[in-house]
């Protein structure tokens, strides 16, 4: 039994988890082989609204420890499940670093960092460690994401993907599902933000081939469209609890094995992507994801 931390509890993603891993409402656990054992939070609210205090959290879903300090967990559990949502992520480096250096497989939640520096920094300090970690958009493991790769995604001529929100903390939801279906290779990307949606166009060394639109004036999910050879491919993914349940089973399978799910590079190049967004929507040109990574590197 893998056994689970739970790092932050000011996120609705809190109680998702705990609820697929230990069960909730006499219904069984949908994640096996795993259960929450601990819990901790920073009390302070997050960007959604607080949700619940570690105590609420611990009542509802029966996890048996509820830390006064992150470090409380490290010996308690196998998989730390780096939640908090201050700020849309802003504690997410600092708190996985204690489990990192500790050896403790990690997940972070969307986005990995506000930084790409951050963010590197903290796989190097996983690799130092020889620690699994990974961090994702729960979009990544959408079953509805099948039907393009099923069709062949990496050979669709132009993908649009669309989603609500901000661009950088809501959006990642939009831009990793597409990277999922598309798969790495983004150079360039030039965004235009408007007060109430922002339109942003990602090239590869072929040109531009996804657009991602992150609306707020619109009533709408999450839906991608190809346009490839074989014709049009559609999708609206609206599985919520099939693509969580299917991210936690991939954090559990990462703590039994040992060996991350996604591969660096591609969780860096989402980043890279939301960060080149941001300074393309201020200087108004198309912005390099070399200019953005740390090392001049995409």
């Amino acid at each position: 039994m893998i056994r689970v931390g739970i790092v932050g509890t000011n996120t609705s993603h809190a109680g998702v988890f705990a609820g697929l891993l230990n069960g909730v409402d006499g219904r069984p656990p949908r994640v096996e082989g795993a259960r929450v054992v601990g819990v901790w939070s920073s009390g302070k609210e997050g960007l959604s609204g607080m949700h619940s205090s570690a105590a609420e959290l611990a009542a509802a879903y029966r996890i048996d420890q509820v830390a006064t300090e992150v470090a409380d967990l490290i010996g308690a559990v196998d998989l730390a499940l780096i939640l908090d949502d201050l700020d849309g992520g802003a504690l997410h480096a600092e708190l996985a670093r204690p489990f990192l250096e500790a050896g403790v497989a990690t997940y972070v939640d969307k986005p990995m960092a506000l930084t790409v520096e951050d963010a590197v920094g903290l796989f190097d300090l996983a690799e130092r460690n020889d620690t699994p970690l990974m961090s994702c958009s729960a979009l990544r493991f959408a079953p509805e994401l099948d039907v393009f790769r099923q069709d062949g995604g990496e050979e669709l001529s132009t993908l649009v993907s669309v989603g609500p929100g901000d661009w950088f903390n809501y959006g990642v939801h939009a831009v990793e599902a597409a990277l999922a279906v598309r798969g790495p290779g983004a150079k360039q990307v030039r965004q235009f933000a408007g007060s109430d949606r922002d339109i942003t166009v990602i090239e590869d060394d072929s040109g531009p081939r996804v657009v991602i639109g992150t609306l707020r004036d619109a009533n709408t999910g999450f839906h991608l469209t190809g346009y490839g050879p074989q014709g049009v491919v559609q999708t609206e993914v609206a599985d919520y609890q099939s693509f969580y349940a299917n991210t936690m089973s991939a954090a559990v399978g990462m703590a039994r094995t040992g060996t991350a799910p996604i591969d660096r590079q591609a969780t860096l190049e989402v980043l890279a992507i939301l960060a080149a967004g941001q300074r393309s929507a201020t200087t108004g040109d198309a912005v390099r994801l070399s200019d953005v990574m740390p090392g001049g590197t995409a």
